[in-house]
């Protein structure tokens, strides 16, 4: 006789889990609905879309039967249900089964009510820090796990595994600095390149430069410090952004493009 779930892992209670295909769910679009959040929009991650492929949906996301409507509502987890969505057309393709979505219900709540809890839940969720990351990666590498297989798993490129990696072979400056969101793993790429005595001096420089700035001023005087050139655009890339310019940038754009307002008139 096989035994009672709570027994065997000594919990207090359990909750019903259900499991739906994502077509069987609503994501809610309207703005005007206590439940839109406008990440709903936000594109496909190609990372996680594999990432859900290979593995399926580990962790259930929260759903409520609109008594109004009968729809079963996504109160959080929408990124899951598009991207999932994604991953069981591909499977299907394959000719393998579809995933389905686990989903724990919320009942006997308004709509107001549930969104409260939705705002909750996303507010007190902590992401992982990157050298929290890195630790975690290097301990499945160390278990035998390839960087394809720890891409798949953390939802991202070969690259990114391999730059994570290297936080760790950082001074504690710089891990110290990167933690605390003064720098980017895009610095870290470079800083991990330097000496030790290089690594300190380099990213206290990074650290002072980027003290009080706003993001892009940030990143602007950053770069400054590390040297860096900004990239420069073909007239290619300048003619599409100009044919979505307007106002002041379209009028620069032309300028850098060295072509009269009746000849670009035509471009845009």
């Amino acid at each position: 006789m096989a035994k009672n779930s709570i027994d065997v892992y000594g919990s207090t209670g359990k909750t019903n889990i259900l499991t739906f295909l994502p077509e069987q769910l609503h994501l809610v679009t309207d703005p005007e609905h206590p439940l839109f959040d406008e990440r709903v929009f936000l594109p496909l991650d190609e990372a996680m879309v594999l990432n859900i492929k290979q593995f399926g949906v580990l962790q259930s996301i929260l759903v409520w039967k609109d008594p109004e409507s009968g729809k079963t509502l996504v109160v959080a987890g929408r990124q899951r249900v598009k991207h999932t969505e994604e991953a069981n057309r591909r499977r299907i393709a394959e000719g393998k089964k579809p995933w389905l979505v686990p989903a724990v219900p919320r009942r006997g709540r308004t709509a107001r009510e549930v969104a409260a809890g939705m705002v909750i839940e996303n507010e007190l969720r902590r992401p992982d820090t990157p050298l929290g990351r890195a630790n975690k990666m290097a301990s499945m590498m160390n278990q035998g796990y390839s960087e394809d297989e720890l891409a798949l798993i953390f939802g991202c490129g070969p690259a990114t595994v391999r730059d994570t990696l290297a936080i760790l072979d950082c001074t504690a400056a710089v891990k110290n600095a990167l933690e605390a969101s003064d720098i980017t793993l895009t610095h870290v790429k470079t800083l991990v390149k330097m000496q030790p005595d290089e690594q300190r001096a380099k990213v206290a420089e990074l650290v002072e430069a980027g003290k009080d700035a706003k993001p892009h001023e940030r990143s602007r005087k950053q770069a400054a410090v590390m040297g860096e050139r900004p990239r420069v655009k073909s007239q290619k890339e300048i003619r599409a952004a100009l044919a979505q310019a307007k106002g002041d940038y379209a009028a620069a754009l032309r300028w850098v493009l060295g072509k009269s307002g009746e000849e670009t008139a035509q471009i845009s």
